[in-house]
């Protein structure tokens, strides 16, 4: 059996691992290459590449070396993680333009359903708004963002520790991450956990697509903070107050001394 010392030979993706996922995942080409500075800068520029292409396509790599995350934060990820970005088209499982900011939630719920595939029992949970935590620890880290180009086309760029070592990661991050070989009995093929995220993905945008009620229900139940103290950083205040879920919004609910509050956008700085 692997165990989390032992090392894994899952360094690259093979030419079969490609041809899996596109027999059995929604997408129609995959963009893969050994290093990448960041997925969804690529992702990018195959949108401005071929603005008449109307194809899912899968930027895939096996080390990405400037993944970005929110704002000014950088996705630190090594030998072992999964980085990828889907680019969507316009009309992509019909799914309106008013419905994108809902994108990074429902990629998380996917993500989470897709983990407890490997490491049944675990807890998992969405951080609102962009990452997906294991065990009380970030795992996955979310962002969307939108193409450039005529095309107007979505990027879902993801980053999730799978079989890295978490000796090699900063130090002030060691006792904030994790990764799924950390739960799981051993270690876990990339391509597997690939595979198992774009077919939860397919079924939640579709959910998405036909109304998001239910959809809206479940991302809420999957909360991570709600219950919690929160603390929120927004571009001209801070936010403390008792979280008490997501609305129907996809906002943040808080309820702070001053009353009730709905986060539409920010970051979460602390929660006890």
């Amino acid at each position: 059996m692997t165990t989390p010392d032992t090392p894994f030979a899952d360094v690259r993706f093979s030419p079969d691992d490609v041809d899996r996922i596109l027999s059995d995942t929604f997408v129609e080409r995959v963009d893969y290459r050994t290093e990448l500075a960041s997925t969804n800068s690529r992702a990018t520029e195959l949108a401005a590449e071929r603005p008449e292409d109307r194809s899912c396509v899968l930027v895939l790599t096996d080390n990405q070396t400037a993944g970005r995350g929110r704002g000014a934060n950088r996705w630190w990820s090594t030998t072992g993680a999964l980085t990828f970005s889907v680019l969507f088209r316009p009309d992509a499982f019909h799914l309106p333009a008013s419905r994108w900011p809902w994108m990074s939630l429902t990629a998380g719920l996917a993500i989470c359903e897709a983990i407890e595939s490997f490491v049944a029992g675990a807890t998992v949970g969405i951080k609102w708004p962009n990452d997906v935590y294991l065990q009380g620890r970030k795992v996955c880290g979310i962002l969307v963002e939108a193409a450039d180009g005529r095309s107007s086309s979505l990027v879902l760029g993801v980053g999730i520790n799978v079989n890295n070592s978490l000796n090699d990661a900063p130090r002030d991050l060691r006792e904030r991450v994790i990764a799924l070989r950390d739960v799981a009995a051993g270690a876990i093929r990339r391509v597997d956990v690939l595979v198992a995220i774009l077919q939860q993905l397919a079924m939640r945008l579709a959910w998405l697509s036909s109304g998001a009620e239910q959809l809206q229900e479940t991302w809420c139940r999957r909360c991570l903070l709600t219950g919690r103290n929160v603390e929120i950083e927004l571009p001209s205040r801070r936010l403390i107050g008792l979280c008490r879920g997501i609305d129907h919004d996809g906002a943040l609910i808080l309820e702070t001394d001053a009353g009730i509050e709905r986060c539409l956008s920010g970051v979460v700085t602390r929660f006890d």
